[in-house]
């Protein structure tokens, strides 16, 4: 019996050994993986020495005597910070993620895989400029070399139980790429969808349901769109027999698809500023996660007797300053959402159906054989969809020669609005709303990235399919981009939102714009005051006044007193004590939310059935139509007529109807709390921000995640903000006046969780302290020694 115990004790203590040991092994590992922040390396490349210093949150401060040697530097960092990151957006963006993480994404390489951009990129390189190239190519040399100078692989690494491979020219333009997918693919997709509704239900009844446009547009030369005609009941019927409608809570409290729609930005000229100076405020909304997308830097490069300040912020994989300002001029972006691409049917039969040809992709998958994907492609790009025996093709901006560039990477030392402009105009990226201010007080707008010309004045006429004859043949000339420079009240906004009538519209095309309440709400706010400095831009980037609401709640509160019971008598509670804002605290902004969705929701129901109910849906493929924030024009229009025949059945009256839906609101908001007084905003709105390691080892959440915290603000208003999508920065700043410029973001500044800089500045991100945009006191110094030898 002793012999057994010892035996067991004996095992136990082994057992307890192998665990310690494991562990620690484990934890010096990661911190060998660890960037190093002090001392001298010696790198090759570098001209001179360069100096690295990290403040007290991380953010990156580069000193150099040449700009070349500054984007080395700037390459080294981001490797050794966020190498696993930039990793995941190459293979994503390449349709490679499947060699890395296995069978689990195949999916996904497969849809990426079609457009084939890592061979697309690759023939994008050789055309790059030379200027280009050689920015790309330090750029490159300071990432392999990040990644060579850490102690050990990437921790990331370790738990795949792979090793990264070196950086590649092409993986730059690969990471913008994947950019253009972010922006972009959910437009492409929704365009398609919709093209083929116009088709089933016809011109009149499409542009009710997907209306381009309405009263709250808030576009920047003051258009207004007219909203489509009430459809006659010869048209649309949702009263016969063979309409039905089931009237059942549709989960109105969700955080909808239009949360998911966000980017601010907006700039006062000079004439209204306190220092003289014209002052741009930018927050790019985007899904959250740890660490954040962007990566917080300052290049100080002084070449000679000049010396040239750049600050804000960098993406990991790419060589430019993002956003930011430079001393002279300062940049922000919203996504423009136009529609920069056109699907292409391909009827059989036909000379394009008998040229289209296929091309063997292989996708390598870790642990697994590898998987053949037979991608068919036609001149123009890939054939992405085939319903029966017709075949449809993606035109895309990103397939063109020229779509992808390093001429971004010039804004760094523009020194005029004008040169700015001109830069934004011809470079390769995602296209995106810019805003340009200058130190002496000009302010401009225009759309960044290439914009393809069509070979005549092609109306972009939404859910529509482009005729092979018609799609672009050459990229327009700087000179007919869409431009305003120093409006007359010297305010510029934009907020997602549609941003021009007219030519200019025409230009840009409807790739899915938002509504323009949050727009608005912006536009509204710089006009309600004369005078700016940035705290007081800041102060609108935290405004979460729910404005687009309040005509939502006074419907409620009408069809309360129209139809009380105990249920609706409760919801009116609520809502006469809300105060009108997107508190944590506030049920009032949950309540009214949930209800204008459950009206749209079974609006939209009641009126596709019947749009629907002579042709069949097969031609969706499974596809869901669902309504977009426009959709608001079409169900406030009808809601204020209140035709008979439109109102859903089986409800006798709008007010039944109405009733009805403040009823399953207050049963669905009960059935989530004890009682409808608890059914507070910040219960629904927590934050989730994750790293993305925890979705299959949950266990990690505690330590690598970020604190779920109940948030302010929502959709159609300046603080956009959900669980999982929200500011991924916001920045205000005057150029030649960085002093007194304010930047905060989410998620931290390094991937790696034993890094003093893991969800530094998070904090003040969640509590809306403004922190500053300049590098603060250094707390660590690295310098970068050149040293002989080869790259």
């Amino acid at each position: 019996m002793k012999k057994t115990l010892r035996i067991i004790l004996w095992s136990v203590a082994v057992l307890i050994s192998l665990v310690v040991v494991t562990i620690s092994a484990a934890y010096f590992a990661m911190r060998a993986s660890l960037p190093k922040l002090d001392g001298d390396i010696p790198v090759v490349g570098f001209k001179s020495a360069v100096n690295v210093t990290r403040d007290n949150q991380g953010t990156v401060n580069i000193t150099a005597a040449d700009a070349l040697d500054a984007m080395r530097a700037l390459g080294f960092v981001h490797a050794q910070e966020r190498f696993f990151e930039m990793d995941l957006a190459r293979r994503s963006a390449a349709g490679e993620l499947s060699v890395l993480l296995g069978e689990a994404t195949i999916k996904i390489d497969k849809e990426k895989r079609a457009h084939r951009l890592r061979a697309r990129m690759t023939a994008q390189w050789k055309k790059l400029s030379v200027q280009d190239q050689k920015w790309v190519s330090v750029y490159t040399e300071g990432v392999n070399a990040g990644l060579t100078a850490l102690g050990i692989r990437p921790w990331q690494y370790f738990v795949l139980r792979t090793t990264p491979e070196p950086w590649r020219e092409v993986d730059s333009l690969l990471v913008i790429s994947e950019m253009y997918y972010m922006l972009q693919s959910r437009g492409i997709e929704d365009r398609f969808n919709e093209a083929l509704l116009r088709r089933q239900i016809g011109d009149v009844l499409f542009d009710w349901l997907k209306p381009v446009g309405g009263a709250v547009d808030a576009a920047l030369d003051g258009s207004v769109n007219a909203s489509a005609s009430l459809p006659a009941a010869a048209v649309l019927n949702v009263r016969k027999d063979d309409a039905t409608t089931q009237n059942a809570a549709t989960a109105p409290d969700r955080l909808t698809t239009d949360a998911a729609v966000g980017s601010n930005n907006w700039a006062v000229g000079g004439a209204l500023s306190s220092h003289g100076g014209a002052i741009v405020a930018n927050d790019m909304h985007l899904g959250l996660g740890v660490p954040n997308i962007w990566f917080r830097a300052q290049l100080s490069i002084v070449e000679g007797t000049t010396k040239r300040r750049i600050v804000g912020a960098t993406l990991p994989g790419v060589p430019s300053m993002v956003v930011g300002s430079n001393g002279d001029i300062a940049w922000g972006f919203t996504n423009s959402y136009g529609q920069w691409f056109d699907w292409v049917e391909i009827a059989p039969g036909t000379e394009l159906a008998a040229s289209v040809r296929t091309v063997r992709e292989i996708i390598n998958v870790k642990g697994a054989s590898p998987i053949d994907l037979d991608v068919r492609e036609t001149t123009f790009g890939p054939v992405l969809r085939t319903l029966g025996k017709t075949d449809y093709a993606l035109s895309w901006t990103l397939y063109r020669d020229g779509s992808v560039n390093a001429e971004a990477t010039a804004m760094m030392f523009a020194n005029t609005i004008d040169e700015a402009i001109s830069i934004m105009q011809r470079s390769g990226s995602p296209h995106q709303n810019v805003l340009i201010a200058d130190k002496i007080g000009n302010v401009a707008w225009t759309i960044m990235g290439r914009i393809p010309a069509y070979p005549s004045a092609l109306q972009k006429k939404r859910g529509t399919f482009t005729a092979p004859d018609q799609l672009p043949i050459a990229w327009l000339a700087p000179e007919k981009y869409p431009l305003i420079k120093n409006p007359a009240d010297a305010r510029l906004w934009t907020a997602n939102n549609r941003q021009l009538g007219g030519d200019g519209g025409n230009v840009i095309g409807d790739g899915g714009f938002d509504l323009g309440a949050r727009a608005g709400q912006i536009r509204d706010r710089l006009r309600e005051q004369k005078n700016f400095d940035e705290q007081k831009l800041y102060a609108i980037q935290l405004d979460h006044e729910s404005r687009f609401l309040k005509r939502w709640s006074a419907l409620a509160l009408a069809t309360a007193t129209a139809k009380p019971n105990d249920k609706i008598s409760a919801i009116a509670k609520e809502l006469n004590a809300w105060n009108g804002r997107a508190d944590i605290d506030q049920t009032g902004h949950r309540i009214v939310r949930a209800f204008r969705q459950q009206v749209i929701d079974q609006l939209w129901k009641s009126w596709l059935t019947a749009a629907q109910r002579a042709k069949p849906i097969e031609a969706h493929a499974g596809k869901q139509d669902l309504p977009d924030g426009r959709f608001e024009y079409a169900a406030w229009t009808a809601l204020e007529v209140r035709a008979a025949h439109l109102l859903p059945q089986p409800f006798g009256s709008w007010h039944d109807f109405l009733a009805a839906q403040l009823v399953n609101v207050y049963d669905d908001l009960t059935r989530q709390n004890v009682a409808l007084n608890e059914a507070t905003w910040g219960q629904r709105n927590t934050t989730n921000i994750r790293h993305p390691f925890t979705r299959a080892m949950p266990f990690l959440s505690s330590w690598l995640n970020m604190p779920n915290t109940p948030l302010a603000g929502d959709n159609h208003m300046p603080m956009v903000s959900a669980p999982t999508f929200g500011a991924s920065e916001r920045m205000v700043v005057s150029p030649g006046h960085e002093e007194q410029g304010i930047f905060v973001m989410p998620g931290g500044q390094s991937g790696h969780p034993l890094s003093p800089f893991y969800g530094a500045g998070h904090s003040d991100w969640l509590t809306g302290k403004p922190g500053s945009l300049l590098a603060s006191e250094a707390k660590h110094t690295l310098r970068f020694v050149p040293s002989l030898g080869k790259l």
